[in-house]
């Protein structure tokens, strides 16, 4: 079985997917983007069709269609999908979910209805350091005490820093880390607090938004089964600062320290264990290229599930809003 895929967004991650959708072995019909010289420049490269709006491929070429991968900004995510969900397509959804929960539910609601899969684009399950840095967790024990850092200068793609259009790395970012720590301790945090920034208010790069997303912030998070996290994020710092990502764990047996970009380091008292990227193969580090494919077997050979569903998503914005909520009460 041959998939029929649109993708809605034609930027860098809409690239991405269409590569990777015929990289799995689907048929891209269609590429979607409101400024249609991209489209078509994308669609060209893939022997696909260019329009403007999912709406007008839909209209055209509607039938040949299985699959709608949504890369827009994230204020969009929750129109397009349940356009696509609507029309019997099943999705593919960047992360973060949407900006509102009543959105994802939304969402959530219409592929009930319609019988149609929809998935959220948490990639990094994918990543070769996810089930390297969960085992090494689980070696450590629990309750586990956890602590991530996560900073960069000015996003190069402003609408990043829009409360309206991505919310900001909140929303946009910390969701993976939300993400990832459900998955490690096991469950959802009972109570959240944080403190947040908007370092960049000044910032002549940004002068354009007129709503600016918190874009720094110190957030703790405290689980029911005894486990605490606590994130510092920034993506407000000067243009050109080198972005970073470190984690470190503490539990009865160890601790576990990550960079995420290039190794994880384990030390439980019987030495030390160390993980190191195999930079050499591209293909095993592309998490996005991992994930559709799996998808795509997902959906023509009834594979395991493992693409991120949207109760995923959803468990996440809500720990997105609550920080955000903590930070306007403070």
């Amino acid at each position: 079985m041959t998939l029929g895929v649109a993708v809605v967004g034609a930027g860098d991650m809409g690239r991405r997917h269409a590569q990777h959708w015929q990289q799995a072995g689907a048929h891209l019909v269609a590429i979607c983007d409101a400024y249609k010289p991209l489209a078509e420049r994308v669609a060209a490269t893939h022997n696909a069709k260019a329009f403007v709006s999912l709406e007008d491929a839909l209209k055209n070429v509607g039938a040949d269609i299985q699959v709608v991968s949504v890369c827009t900004p994230t204020f969009l995510h929750a129109p397009i999908s349940l356009t696509a969900l609507s029309n019997g397509k099943h999705v593919l959804c960047e992360k973060p979910v949407a900006l509102t929960l009543e959105d994802a539910k939304a969402m959530k609601q219409a592929a009930q209805t319609n019988h149609k899969e929809l998935r959220i684009g948490f990639m990094r399950r994918f990543d070769p350091a996810y089930p390297q840095l969960v085992s090494a967790c689980e070696r450590v024990g629990s309750p586990l005490l956890a602590h991530a850092t996560i900073a960069a200068g000015i996003r190069p793609k402003r609408l990043m820093h829009d409360a309206n259009a991505n919310g900001g790395p909140i929303i946009d970012m910390c969701c993976h880390v939300f993400n990832l720590w459900e998955g490690i301790f096991g469950c959802h945090p009972e109570t959240v607090s944080a403190h947040g920034y908007t370092f960049s208010e000044d910032k002549l790069e940004l002068t354009g938004i007129t709503h600016k997303a918190v874009d720094s912030a110190h957030i703790s998070l405290h689980y029911p089964n005894g486990c605490h996290g606590h994130i510092q994020v920034s993506w407000g710092l000067p243009t050109g600062v080198e972005a970073v990502e470190t984690h470190a764990y503490i539990g009865p047996s160890g601790m576990v320290r990550a960079n995420w970009n290039e190794e994880i380091t384990l030390n439980d008292g019987q030495g030390t264990t160390t993980w190191t990227r195999d930079s050499s193969d591209a293909n095993l580090l592309d998490p996005w290229r991992r994930e559709i494919a799996q998808f795509y077997l997902e959906l023509t050979q009834d594979a395991p599930r493992q693409v991120a569903a949207i109760e995923d998503g959803m468990n996440a914005l809500d720990i997105s809003l609550a920080v955000l909520t903590s930070i306007q009460t403070q």
